[in-house]
């Protein structure tokens, strides 16, 4: 077990480790898995033991925990043909789309509002049953509240119907993927085997954000010979609400502590960050229990300036920062160097806004899939040509579009908005009245319309982009915008062949509804050119999304009470398995809300550590975020603890 704090490291330490087994051992390539969390992980961990082992290092099997056990699932499962995977967004338009065979239900929560019942309770709870190997039809219902108690029962009982509903469709989720792999290992012998025999010598990169069922697959596929390395670090365990937990360490020492190799190795040299930084990081993650305890020192004792604290209202931290950015420009610092991490999304979009109006370049694009400028036109064609519940706003948007908002808003107030009557065909009843920009978006719609009882959903969003021209001026230009616009055309034209593949009513009315409860979700994230390194902006994002990042300048702003840490909320809805059901909550003595502090601290920490030469926070006087008012002051410089004078 190594242990691999912020910066120490890790990436270096898993190459080395394998080259070692390949080049000392005599270890074949193709009998070493090598498990870490992202595809891109996967990708860049190979290249680089390639080039230290050479070619012979490319029979290795490298990939996420969920591509693995998908591929055990695949070649190894009883269906004739192999699932199809199953996202999220999908699986809310099953449910959504079956909730009234769901019923009766004993929660009036549920009752009354399926979309959130669908997307805050059942999903949520759904997957973390399955994240912990819970049965839920099995297990006893604690003391709760009579409408907490109502909606247990309901999910024990939906549980088993969203399975059958998935096995009859062919498609597994991404929690299915770990499930259905271990079910197959535990139960069938001969398989157990085979995959043992192909696997043994497993290395686990990032083994604190692994969930029980992960940490039960590897427990049987290395159990005949037990070499596994893991690596991991409880300081950085960001991702409970999927299942990763502190308790991943113990589970790990239980299981191999006795055998007569088991090693545990602290990486505790940091090379990222000088030692002022690393003492604000160890003060901060000094305050959580239950963590092994290690202590992060700077590479060579390496000193730099102490880290600043300003104490300012949030409105005038984003000013602040502005101010340092362009005092930084003048010590040699470049935008490119410098990134400002932010607890939620509002609070980068509140920085990214500010930052651009004082025309400091910012690397941050925080738009969803449907808040794509093209996207919004091609669903207001399908709810429009498809007969949509929104067809007449998506018609508005179309108009607008096609002749300017003063002639739409003309055009809509000529009739009753209480009118039944779809506005196309009362826009239709003027007789040449229209002006031509708008009677073309009619006929056009109308052709659509006409084409689409012939073609399904994925034929009709290539028919709407062909015939709209959409894509011409696109390619033509190929801006930044373009080729996000493009991208994400894209993405939504092979969602909707998908869908077209896989319904039995394929038409793009059926298609909308699909849409409908997708955007409900607020799902399916927009994709974006990568980021390339001569792109000179200072960076905006969410911790959550920067972990693994590293930068030169660091700003954390509003390290308020209520903002960082957010407030613990358990919800109207249950969207996990009671506390008496999870492992975990049987080996600490810490309560749900005190889980979730010590996971808000981690993520500061998390924070911190991604700096490496100058490290600014920022905080109210007032109700000061309690990680600030913990903080040892003698490690930070303080800054405008009485006033701080803002100038814009």
């Amino acid at each position: 077990m190594i242990f691999a704090g912020a910066g120490t490291g890790k990436t270096f330490t898993l190459v080395e480790r394998i080259v070692h087994l390949i080049e000392v051992h005599s270890i074949e390539p193709r009998h070493i898995l090598m498990i870490t969390y992202t595809e891109r992980a996967a990708r860049e961990l190979k290249e680089k033991v390639v080039s230290k082992a050479g070619g012979q290092a490319e029979q290795i099997t490298v990939g996420t925990f969920h591509s693995i056990c998908y591929q055990i699932v695949k070649e190894f499962g009883s269906s004739s043909s192999p699932p199809n995977l199953l996202d999220e967004s999908e699986a809310i338009y099953m449910l959504l789309d079956a909730f009234d065979e769901l019923g009766p239900f004993e929660s009036n929560d549920f009752a009354i509002e399926p979309e959130k019942a669908v997307m805050n309770s059942f999903l949520p709870f759904f997957n973390r049953c399955a994240d912990e190997l819970l049965d839920p039809a099995s297990l006893p219902d604690p003391k709760l509240e009579d409408e907490q108690t109502a909606q247990l029962r309901d999910l024990k009982r939906i549980h088993g119907y969203y399975k059958q509903l998935k096995k009859q469709a062919n498609v597994v989720d991404y929690s299915d993927m770990i499930v259905h792999a271990y079910e197959l290992l535990s139960n069938e012998e001969k398989i157990l085997s085979n995959c043992k025999n192909r696997y043994r010598h497993i290395i686990l990169d990032e083994f604190q954000d692994n969930n029980f069922a992960l940490n039960e697959v590897v427990r049987l596929l290395a159990e005949d010979r037990q070499s596994v390395t893991v690596v991991g670090d409880d300081d950085q365990v960001i991702y409970s609400f999927r299942g990763a937990s502190a308790y991943n360490i113990k589970v790990f020492n239980d299981t191999y502590a006795s055998h007569n190799n088991f090693l545990t190795v602290p990486l505790e040299i940091n090379f990222r960050s000088h030692q002022q930084i690393l003492d604000v990081a160890n003060d901060i993650i000094r305050h959580n229990k239950d963590r092994q305890l290690k202590s992060l020192v700077a590479h060579n004792y390496r000193q730099g300036p102490l880290p600043s604290l300003f104490w300012a209202d949030g409105k005038d931290q984003p000013a602040i920062i502005a101010k340092q950015i362009q005092k930084l420009l003048s010590e040699g610092y470049s935008f490119g160097n410098m990134a400002v991490l932010c607890r939620t999304r509002n609070h980068a979009k509140t920085v990214s806004k500010h930052l651009l109006s004082a025309n400091i370049p910012v690397e941050a694009d925080f738009r969803g899939f449907f808040e794509i400028s093209e996207i919004r036109t091609i669903v207001a064609w399908c709810q429009v040509v498809g007969g949509g519940k929104h067809q007449e706003s998506a018609l508005y948007r179309l108009v607008q579009t096609a002749a300017g908002e003063k002639a739409a808003f003309e055009l809509f107030s000529r009739f009753n908005w209480k009118e039944a009557t779809p506005r196309r065909e009362l826009f239709q009843s003027l007789n040449g009245e229209l002006p031509k920009s708008i009677q073309t978006v009619l006929d056009l719609a109308e052709e659509l319309k006409s084409l689409s009882k012939k073609k399904n959903a994925g034929e009709m969003i290539w028919e709407i982009c062909e015939s709209t021209d959409l894509l011409r001026p696109l390619v033509k230009s190929y801006s930044y915008e373009d080729q996000v616009a493009l991208m994400n055309i894209g993405k939504f034209m092979r969602r909707a062949a998908e869908f077209s593949k896989s319904e039995n009513d394929r038409r793009l009315k059926r298609f909308n509804v699909y849409l409908d409860s997708i955007m409900s979700a607020g799902n399916w994230p927009a994709e974006f050119p990568p980021s390339t390194s001569g792109n000179n902006a200072v960076r905006l994002q969410t911790i959550h999304a920067v972990k693994g990042g590293e930068f030169p300048v660091v700003f954390i702003p509003f390290n308020r009470s209520g903002s960082f840490p957010l407030p613990f909320r358990g919800g109207s809805m249950i969207s996990a398995p009671p506390a008496e059901w999870m492992r975990y909550a049987r080996n600490s003595n810490i309560t749900e809300r005190g889980h979730h502090l010590q996971e808000e601290r981690r993520l500061m920490n998390v924070a911190v550590t991604r700096a490496q030469e100058r490290l600014f926070l920022f905080a109210p006087i007032k109700a000061t975020s309690p990680f600030i008012k913990e903080l040892d002051k003698s490690l930070v410089k303080e800054i405008g603890r009485q006033k701080v004078e803002v100038t814009t």
